[in-house]
């Protein structure tokens, strides 16, 4: 038990510097960025692939805000599941603190970046072909303080250098108690349940494992981006899969969907078919491994 705890301390204690360098970068571009501006108005036909580039950025902020803008039909559901495929979470800083080389990292996010667009506009031409989102172009930034696992209140002070770093040093705080906790549930239930019944519960070998890593994205929420990508960096899980759950792992954004959309069935349906492209894509890499 005490091999445990010290190695899960080690382990998580090596990732806090270059945590809290990336979470410094990303809160600084997330102060400075309008991303209504990004989705909305006459770019809305390459919604898709704006939708997709904005996930790739690291955390749960912007799949939040196009939640939020979907609600206000600024825009489509399409864009809205290509951001969902698109975000990461917390996987890449995670994955920057425990991969040597750039190789894993840039494959995940090339992989994602790839299905969010292929999906959005398929999804865009076909199941949500009749959608149809305002014409006007958005002059606000849209508020998503409080849907997400940190403070964004530095958005509204003009990105003062100061509270970037507050905001920094939290989210790293956060993170890292994240990833303590779960690798020590990792560490303790391969250690008194087995290995070979956690590969059972998680199907390892199956073609099917990406479908179960896919629900369990849907969890809101960082500690499930957490959670996945450290059964990846574990071996527990594939690279199929690990793709499969960080796709569907769109943090908070679900939570902000359903808080402000006025049609829940169309929520329920973005929601469907987020899981249902992120799983097919999933099986797909998979085979291809």
């Amino acid at each position: 038990m005490l091999e445990i705890l010290h190695h899960t301390l080690i382990d998580t204690l090596k990732s806090v510097p270059i945590l809290f360098v990336v979470y410094l970068i990303i809160e600084y571009l997330e102060a400075k960025v309008n991303t209504a501006r990004i989705f909305g108005g006459k770019l809305e036909k390459f919604g898709p692939i704006f939708g997709a580039l904005a996930g790739c950025v690291p955390q749960c902020g912007f799949s939040a805000a196009a939640a939020s803008l979907y609600n206000e039909r600024i825009l489509s559901a399409s864009t809205l599941i290509a951001v969902f495929l698109a975000t990461s979470d917390e996987a890449i800083p995670i994955m920057l603190a425990n991969v040597s080389g750039w190789k894993p990292i840039l494959l995940l996010l090339a992989s994602k970046l790839v299905l969010a667009v292929f999906f959005g506009y398929l999804l865009k031409y076909t199941v949500f072909r009749k959608a149809k989102v305002s014409d006007s172009s958005p002059v606000k930034t849209v508020e998503v303080d409080g849907c997400g696992c940190c403070d964004h209140s530095h958005q509204g002070e003009g990105g003062k250098l100061g509270r970037i770093c507050i905001c920094a040093v939290k989210h790293t705080v956060q993170i890292t108690l994240f990833i303590a906790v779960v690798m020590l549930i990792i560490n303790l239930v391969v250690h008194w349940v087995g290995e070979d019944r956690l590969q059972t519960v998680l199907l390892t070998g199956s073609v099917l494992q990406p479908a179960i890593t896919a629900l369990i994205g849907l969890i809101p929420g960082c500690a499930t981006s957490v959670l996945l990508t450290e059964l990846f960096l574990s071996g527990s899980i594939s690279f199929g899969s690990a793709v499969a759950g960080l796709s569907t792992g769109a943090g908070f954004g679900y939570l902000v969907l359903f808080r402000g959309c006025k049609d829940r069935r169309e929520a329920v349906k973005i929601i469907v078919w987020t899981y249902v492209c992120a799983t097919v894509a999933g099986i797909i890499i998979q085979l291809l491994a």
